[in-house]
């Protein structure tokens, strides 16, 4: 008698699966994203070296100390590599497994996540596939910044929303207003914390609100491979977390990932 298969329903079977089924994923190989797409990207990138000197830990970290101490890694990729989907947005009205702290308040241990079509920067606020498409299609290069790994939250809320707002007018500033096509944070928006968001797709500062890379459709667990394919660094990648916020949790520790969609601007514009 043939053996059963076994089914595994987790949230990383579900982002690979889709992942694995978007045309993007199959369109380039490995050397191809290398020879061709990198080569093209960091040309320009080097014809734009005020930049280039921006892409430094060391650097965000001195935009602000207090935050940038949270701060992991920076590296960048080609934006055409970025896959973005419907399906991946649509995953935080599936299931979703509260942690205890929310579970003592509500009396709820599952659900979809408590931000989804309540607060400004979550579906179904967030923008649709086709808009963040459109935004990575006209950026050069695709920023990336992920947190140090933590074992209990930062002790700032929102750190990283700041610190990426700060990022962003310090590009504009070398590199032209506008050239950042599209920012983006992780997890709900908290650029106006300590005051709790408006929601309902109200927003006190429209202009500054910060959607993260999944509420946008994309997938962070593949953006993050492709980041440690082109940088040659591991630590890139995520560990997905399973029983969250339980003593059965693991891995105990996690880390955040966010970004800028970049157009360079080009020698004598």
């Amino acid at each position: 008698m043939a053996e059963q298969p076994q089914v595994a329903y987790s949230v990383e079977v579900i982002h690979d699966c889709i992942v694995r089924d978007t045309p993007l994923f199959n369109k380039f190989r490995s050397q191809e994203k290398k020879r061709v797409l990198y080569r093209k990207k960091k040309k320009l990138l080097d014809a734009c070296q005020p930049v280039v000197s921006m892409i430094n830990s060391s650097f965000l970290r001195s935009l602000d100390p207090e935050r940038g101490k949270f701060l992991g890694k920076v590296g960048w990729m080609p934006p055409e590599l970025i896959i973005v989907d419907q399906r991946i947005r649509e995953m935080c009205r599936n299931l979703f497994f509260y942690p205890d702290e929310y579970v003592k308040r509500t009396g709820l241990r599952f659900g979809p996540c408590p931000g989804f079509d309540k607060l400004s920067a979550c579906p179904l606020f967030s923008p649709a596939p086709e808009e963040t498409r459109a935004k990575l299609d006209a950026a050069d290069i695709f920023i990336a910044l992920q947190s140090r790994s933590f074992l209990k939250g930062p002790s700032i809320p929102g750190w990283q929303d700041v610190l990426i707002r700060k990022f962003k007018k310090e590009i504009e500033r070398v590199n032209g207003k506008g050239s950042v096509t599209a920012a983006f944070g992780a997890g709900p928006c908290k650029i106006c914390y300590p005051q709790p968001c408006l929601g309902g797709g109200k927003c006190r500062v429209p202009k500054e609100r910060l959607y993260a890379l999944e509420s946008a459709g994309i997938p962070v667990g593949q953006l993050c491979k492709d980041m440690a394919f082109f940088t040659g660094n591991d630590g890139w990648k995520i560990k997905w977390i399973k029983f969250t916020g339980t003593s059965r949790q693991t891995p105990k520790r996690w880390k955040t990932t966010g970004g800028l969609a970049v157009r360079l601007r080009k020698k004598g514009t």
